[in-house]
């Protein structure tokens, strides 16, 4: 039976508001301005992570005239949309997306360190790092598009052991149906897949790995010359305290004390 968290609604309606007042507040009274249109892999509105970001990468381009809007998609397509000009930005991706994306032009600010992460339904199966997969004869499930991802774990998963899939909902259900044994991705992003498919009770162990990934925004290569220009804002943002101003604001919007 699915358990209807009224804090939880509050603060997804609260935080949906908030996006909606951010670009609305860029773009009032400036009807010239330049409207960008930015790709996640997970939605601002449902992430405490993501809507801190989304607040501040909207200021930095604001700051440069720009407007932004998003949509959010699959990795992979998120991956097309930007290759095929479909799109402006990409919100975060690590650094050696470019190699494989010509299309990219990584801004080289870093604004957030995350972490990949596992789940399983094996308690027996106890990883701190990539690296631990080596050698191991676990089937191993990655979402499609997620890079470097896949490359980190082509180098450490046994041939013929290692799987990409097309979303993380997928994931999850063949852990259940004991058709994979590990399934990486964020590890946010899994625990909030598994709170909201009501699978709380399923068994499923979530567990973040040590290594840290710098991700970086991502500009399509027609807007390259804004490369420069946002990094010096996104600077200046940083030395101003702003990342940790919005983020202390975005955590009240989630209902979430300071430590949390």
């Amino acid at each position: 039976m699915a358990h209807f968290s009224w804090r939880r609604y509050f603060g997804r309606a609260c935080i949906s508001s908030l996006l909606f007042l951010s670009i609305f507040s860029h773009s009032e009274n400036a009807p010239d301005r330049t409207v960008f249109t930015m790709a996640y892999t997970a939605d601002p509105a449902q992430s405490l992570t993501m809507a801190w970001y989304h607040k501040l990468i909207s200021e930095a381009f604001g700051r440069l005239g720009i407007t932004l809007e998003y949509g959010v998609y699959p990795p992979l397509r998120a991956t097309t949309l930007l290759t095929t000009g479909k799109i402006d930005v990409e919100g975060l991706r690590a650094a050696g997306y470019e190699d494989d994306n010509p299309n990219a032009v990584i801004v080289r600010e870093s604004i957030l360190t995350t972490k990949y992460g596992m789940a399983t339904i094996n308690p027996e199966i106890q990883l701190d790092r990539l690296s631990d997969l080596e050698g191991k004869s676990y089937r191993v499930e990655y979402l499609r598009g997620v890079e470097p991802l896949g490359d980190m774990l082509n180098d450490v998963v046994s041939e013929g052991y290692l799987f990409a899939i097309t979303s993380p909902e997928q994931g999850l259900h063949k852990l259940l149906a004991g058709r994979s044994d590990v399934f990486i991705d964020f590890p946010g992003r899994i625990s909030a897949l598994i709170e909201s498919l009501d699978l709380s009770l399923a068994g499923i162990h979530v567990n973040e790995f040590e290594d840290d990934i710098v991700v970086y925004p991502v500009l399509h290569r027609r807007h390259a010359d804004l490369a420069q220009p946002l990094q010096q804002v996104l600077s200046e943002m940083k030395a101003q305290g702003l990342f940790e101003q919005y983020m202390e604001e975005t955590r009240k919007v989630f209902l979430l004390p300071p430590d949390q």
